[in-house]
């Protein structure tokens, strides 16, 4: 999430209404993760980066702690898998999948088209650093996905499918957390998104 530049990755819901929403799915390949991504976006104006300020801060619905951000991204994940009994009853995993479910908030620019050329392309740029910033974030959950796919797959046999079972989920959850962290140090190492950029005005 962005507010005047600053970035926070912590889980919030957006309260507003959103004037736009579009559903963009990707194409994988086979043993890659599905993933669904959900865009909103909300207005703003203004014939000055103060009055576009201001807009954005007025009409963004993702807020934590009443501080208002202009941008946001999160990530859920849900797995499968399936199992069978070997010869020696035990149990492994036979299969795995996961689904990665995507949601971001931008903000739309209404009068981009009568604001003045130096403005407008102020805009653009750092529209442009807000989005490649945000798609780190979705390449977290992504790669988050994979490992789930990849170590659930990788656990052998365990001695019964309930044990199998049960300490799998615990695998997922923890690589899930694992990633919530690198969220947070990626924001750090890029200062919120600000050494790329992410700053307006």
């Amino acid at each position: 999430m962005i507010t005047g530049g600053r970035l926070c990755s912590a889980a919030i819901a957006a309260a507003a209404a959103i004037l736009v929403f579009s559903i963009v799915v990707l194409p994988h390949a086979m043993a890659e993760p599905e993933i669904l991504i959900q865009k909103r976006y909300y207005p703003a104006a203004g014939q000055t980066s103060a009055q576009i300020r201001q807009s954005l801060d007025r009409n963004t619905p993702v807020r934590e702690n009443g501080q208002p951000f202009d941008a946001y991204t999160q990530w859920d994940i849900d797995w499968q898998f399936w199992w069978a009994y070997d010869a020696d009853g035990t149990c492994r995993i036979t299969a795995v999948t996961t689904a990665v479910r995507i949601r971001q908030t931008f903000p739309h620019l209404d009068n981009a088209d009568d604001v003045p050329a130096p403005l407008a392309d102020r805009w653009e740029q750092y529209m442009t650093a807000l989005i490649e910033h945000e798609k780190g974030h979705v390449t977290l959950g992504v790669d988050a996905a994979r490992n789930i796919e990849r170590q659930l797959s990788q656990m052998g046999d365990r001695p019964s499918c309930d044990q199998l079972e049960s300490e799998a989920n615990v695998l997922a959850r923890d690589i899930i957390a694992r990633f919530a962290l690198l969220e947070i140090q990626y924001d750090a190492d890029t200062n919120y998104g600000e050494r790329d950029g992410v700053r307006f005005p």
